[in-house]
């Protein structure tokens, strides 16, 4: 019987000493999550944070990559284009603004006079901050800008071009005071705010 009972206190005691290890194991775990957290949003950027020549205000998910806007308009509004020619620019998506100028400026072609400037060229060929790859946000950049406008700031209530196209004649454009968004033809003026992607 004497053995039967050390027999069972010792595997008792094996028991919680293997216990106790796993549970000490699993207190260390959070500290360390909670030190890879901290470090996660010591590097994460902001929306509103000034950065890589302008606001940001759009981000993933880890914080670390986004949309920036330049601080300020054009001084001028703009025509999206002057030929009505389809471009084939019609990506709307975050992130395919920049496809979308690049195609436009590969069918409409750099103007003769700058006073025949369009909006995709007027991004492109902009210099801020010491960046040079801003570009006519698409329809959803667009829109994401506006949630964010009274962040970034410099806005007009008056409409902004997109850098999507509907069909030869016309693009798609978001009216500022509204947040409503709608097509309008090329030929027209409106306000024009370039992005950059980081």
């Amino acid at each position: 019987m004497k053995e039967i009972f050390c027999s069972v206190t010792i595997t008792l005691l094996i028991i919680a000493n293997i216990s106790c290890t796993k549970e000490q194991g699993i207190t260390t775990k959070p500290v360390r999550s909670q030190s890879v957290l901290k470090d996660r949003l010591a590097n994460a950027h902001y929306i509103g944070e000034h950065f890589g020549g302008g606001i940001i205000f759009f981000l993933d998910d880890a914080g670390k990559h986004g949309l920036i806007a330049t601080s300020s308009d054009f001084e001028e509004p703009s025509v999206w284009s002057y030929k009505g020619t389809f471009d084939g620019a019609q990506a709307t998506a975050l992130g395919k603004g920049s496809i979308n100028t690049n195609r436009i400026f590969k069918t409409e072609g750099a103007p003769q006079y700058e006073a025949d400037a369009y909006a995709a060229i007027e991004c492109l060929e902009l210099q801020e901050n010491g960046y040079q790859d801003w570009y006519l946000p698409s329809k959803e950049e667009l829109n994401e800008l506006y949630k964010q406008k009274n962040i970034v700031g410099g806005f007009n209530g008056f409409a902004y071009w997109s850098s999507s196209e509907v069909n030869a004649p016309r693009a798609w454009l978001q009216n500022f005071g509204s947040g409503l968004q709608s097509t309008q033809v090329k030929l027209a003026s409106y306000a024009l705010r370039p992005v950059r992607k980081f």
